[in-house]
């Protein structure tokens, strides 16, 4: 869920890049990137995913208790139906049990009104918060790569992942020697690495 996300954000980063580039002085040195690839692979992203599977599935999980009790409610409407239906049922009972299967009606509707309603407000919460969750991670990737350029000289970054609207990526060529992507990575995840695993 969180990878759909991902692109618009990756090709506004790669646009602000690319236009906040000054040209006043010759470019001396280029490298290329693959951002997604750092997206994919930076170990924060998969606490970031994990979190979002976690809350998934406690919304999955109330979600199934509330349609429970809308079942309980349709139940005893058929129920209902079913007397109401039957011919041996005296009139006064067959009034009580229309009263009473509007009641269930009313009563399952409002559930039904209200689970929804929830569920929408729920989803709206987690989107929100894998959007919050994903600009942190983008913007932090962001740094290490402007980071490695001054620490190395680089003029120019280009995102090989990007792409145009059309789904034509930008960069359309880089040799291999100017990718930094694996160098990013090992610098992205030299926290992880350094934290000891819990037993």
């Amino acid at each position: 869920m969180i990878k759909k996300f991902l692109k618009p954000l990756l090709v506004a980063l790669s646009l602000a890049a690319f236009t906040s580039s000054a040209f006043a002085e010759p470019i001396k040195s280029v490298a290329s990137v693959d951002m997604k690839k750092l997206f994919d692979e930076y170990h924060l992203t998969k606490g970031a995913q994990d979190k979002v599977k976690q809350d998934q599935a406690e919304i999955g999980k109330e979600n199934n208790i509330k349609l429970a009790d809308i079942r309980k409610v349709a139940d005893k409407i058929e129920e209902l139906s079913k007397m109401i239906n039957d011919g041996t049922t005296a009139p006064k009972l067959k009034e009580k049990h229309v009263a009473e299967r509007k009641l269930q009606a009313n009563k399952g509707n409002a559930l039904e009104n209200r689970r929804r309603e929830w569920l929408n407000t729920r989803n709206k919460a987690i989107n929100e918060n894998i959007m919050t969750e994903m600009r942190k991670i983008l913007a932090q990737i962001q740094d290490k790569v402007g980071v490695y350029a001054r620490d190395n000289d680089v003029d120019m970054i280009f995102d090989k992942s990007a792409r145009g609207t059309t789904q034509t990526h930008f960069l359309i060529f880089s040799k291999d020697q100017f990718d930094i992507t694996s160098a990013l990575l090992e610098t992205l995840n030299k926290d992880a690495k350094e934290t000891p695993v819990k037993p």
